[in-house]
């Protein structure tokens, strides 16, 4: 860092208490983020001191520039660094890898209601007779949320398996308003409430035991079920007695197909980890009443010479600050110096008292060693399983480079497509390889602005424009428009290739490698090379080429039915006479889209705040 004098001044001036430190590069980006009981003793650490070890050394030798954030606590900071850590991902600190794509189950409730008369509202009977879903992000609305789960299918096997001892509802909506008991009913997997033979109570209860059962509070299940199976038999109801040793039965065989017993009670989380240069792995076993009740693995991105205890400690302030249950007891393989601090900020979130400790003996000391087991060798065949893909995409990028005579490996690819219909709705689409992979969050869309009707060409000229003339002045701000591809590949033939052409000659960019992928005889033409280049068939090189076309397709046709769907939506809504914004978004809301609209009776039209009876029979009419 430049002009030492103001570095030792803003030293002087920063917090002597707890907070928050970002550092950033010359381009602006923050690069590390850090959290300390006493902020200016730890920032002098950094640039007064000389013995450093050589990740700090390279870190110092990185930064250009910090800032700080003063906290009321050390433990609002520790959960403000793991909120930073999040936003900006910065190269020096470990960061959960693809934890975007991590499933949750959402478990609804419901009012449990009486149904009320035949003709009640269908959103009504549809709030009654919830299903459980998968979502992405966990909402703050009142829900039951389960996970995150990294595993996707063992998570919908097991909720497969799952209907077998708790028959909710898994149909969709549509199919729920027909009002007919469809093939699930028949072999025991739904309890029929599409035909209300199971009572909005009854089915509250049921989802009240699938959010019990993923709790993990099986033994609670079986002895309610086996206290209701000798009630139904008292009562010399034989035909729910059977029905009910039935679920037992099956809420047994589920439970001890996911668990096995490891002694002791309560609520507890075993972690394990491992980590080599550039790449960590964290396994979490989840020990509920005695009983391991599955195991989650987390690939992690972790600088080379990181200690273990300060990596440990940032994954467990980011994996349980995305949880939706957090356990009373933490086991972490080695002591964690802000175990207390790290203790504190979960049990604010679980507003409960939590443990942070390291087994020493015992079962959880062998459930321990377990998940180091695992966290080592998920992490070995991670690593197998990058080399050699590493490998194979290195002579991939080295035979494309040969015959497409390009002067660098081709590590980072752009590829453009353009999505109309008749020249409406118009989008642009830009996907992005590195290193042979899709990098899903380096994609852009673009909305077309200046082009009217279906000119490809034009719109394809719009999106080069707009997209390159953000490659130096968002360097700072955005990882994808602020890199420079070393290949560019557009959609089309020599048209497409003349107009992409003009466009990077126009920003000062004409020696960047630019080609367009021909669909008919996928033919690579290049800018002033009168014979296209043809990659042999059924190579990877081709392959990699018709992937990256193929994709830069998918993502714009996607966007562009979605932008139309919008349109069409609209355009209807707002043809109608005394439906203006605000009604129209209440009616969406209500009713999710113009479909929902059209199967909606007069009554629930008009039950909408703002719609009048004379507007209901506009809207039927018309939509």
């Amino acid at each position: 860092m430049a002009r030492p004098q103001l570095v030792r001044a803003r030293l002087r001036a920063a917090p002597a208490g707890p907070g928050v430190y970002l550092m950033r590069d010359r381009a602006a980006r923050v690069i590390y983020v850090g959290k300390s009981g006493q902020l200016r003793q730890r920032l002098h650490s950094y640039f007064t001191t000389a013995a450093q070890p050589p990740r700090i050394r390279r870190l110092v030798d990185t930064v250009a520039d910090f800032e700080v954030i003063a906290c009321g606590s050390e433990r609002e900071a520790l959960i403000l660094e793991n909120t930073l850590v999040k936003r900006y991902r910065p190269a020096f600190n470990v960061r959960l890898k693809d934890d975007k794509s991590y499933l949750y189950l959402r478990v609804p409730r419901t009012t449990g209601r009486d149904p009320g008369p035949p003709a009640a509202a269908m959103a009504e009977r549809l709030g009654q007779f919830p299903r459980p879903t998968y979502v992405r992000r966990p909402a703050d609305d009142g829900q039951r949320y389960f996970g995150p789960f990294t595993d996707a299918g063992g998570l919908r096997r097991a909720v497969r398996e799952l209907r077998t001892a708790f028959p909710f509802r898994g149909c969709p909506d549509p199919l729920f308003k027909q009002g007919r008991v469809c093939l699930d009913f028949h072999i025991g997997q739904c309890l029929g409430p599409c035909e209300d033979r199971v009572s909005p109570a009854g089915y509250a209860d049921l989802l009240d035991e699938v959010a019990a059962f993923m709790d993990g509070r099986v033994a609670e299940i079986a002895a309610r079920l086996e206290g209701a199976m000798a009630a139904a038999s008292a009562a010399l109801d034989f035909e729910r007695a059977a029905w009910l040793r039935d679920r037992l039965q099956a809420v047994r065989r589920v439970g001890e197909r996911q668990a096995v017993s490891h002694g002791g009670a309560g609520e507890v989380d075993v972690i394990g980890y491992a980590a080599t240069a550039g790449r960590g792995c964290a396994v979490v076993l989840a020990v509920r009443a005695g009983r391991l009740q599955g195991m989650e693995t987390h690939a992690l991105e972790t600088p080379a010479d990181l200690d273990p205890a300060e990596a440990l400690t940032s994954f467990l302030g980011q994996y349980y600050g995305a949880a939706t249950h957090l356990p009373r007891t933490v086991v972490v393989p080695l002591p964690l110096p802000d175990a207390p601090l790290l203790a504190d900020a979960l049990g604010s979130r679980r507003h409960g008292p939590v443990t942070v400790r390291a087994a020493r003996r015992g079962r959880l000391r062998a459930l321990t060693e377990r998940a180091q087991a695992s966290a080592a060798t998920a992490l070995s065949q991670a690593q197998v399983e990058a080399d050699f893909d590493r490998a194979r995409t290195a002579l991939i990028l080295a035979d494309l480079q040969d015959r497409l005579g390009l002067p660098a490996l081709p590590e980072r690819i752009e590829c453009y497509d353009i999505s109309n219909t008749m020249g409406t709705n118009s989008v642009g689409s830009m996907v992005v390889f590195e290193h042979g992979r899709p990098k899903p969050a380096d994609y852009r869309i673009f909305g077309i602005r200046t082009v009217a009707g279906a000119n490809d060409f034009a719109s394809l000229q719009e999106v080069l424009t707009r997209r390159f003339a953000r490659l130096d002045r968002d360097a700072a701000t955005d990882g994808s428009f602020g890199l420079r591809p070393d290949l560019v590949i557009v959609d089309g033939g020599r048209g497409q290739v003349g107009a992409a052409a003009m466009v990077l000659a126009a920003q000062g960019l004409g020696a960047l490698p630019l080609f367009g992928l021909a669909k008919r005889e996928e033919e690579l033409f290049a800018p002033g090379r009168r014979e296209p280049i043809r990659l042999p068939p059924g190579s990877q090189t081709l392959f990699l080429m018709q992937r990256l076309r193929d994709e830069a397709h998918r993502f714009a046709i996607t966007r562009h039915r979605a932008r139309r769907a919008r349109s069409a939506r609209g355009s209807r809504l707002d043809a109608i006479t005394g439906v203006g914004p605000k009604r129209r978004t209440a009616l969406l809301r209500r009713f999710g889209s113009v479909e929902g609209l059209r199967e909606a009776t007069l009554e629930d039209l008009m039950s909408v705040p703002g719609i009048t009876r004379p507007v209901a029979l506009a809207i039927r009419e018309l939509v």
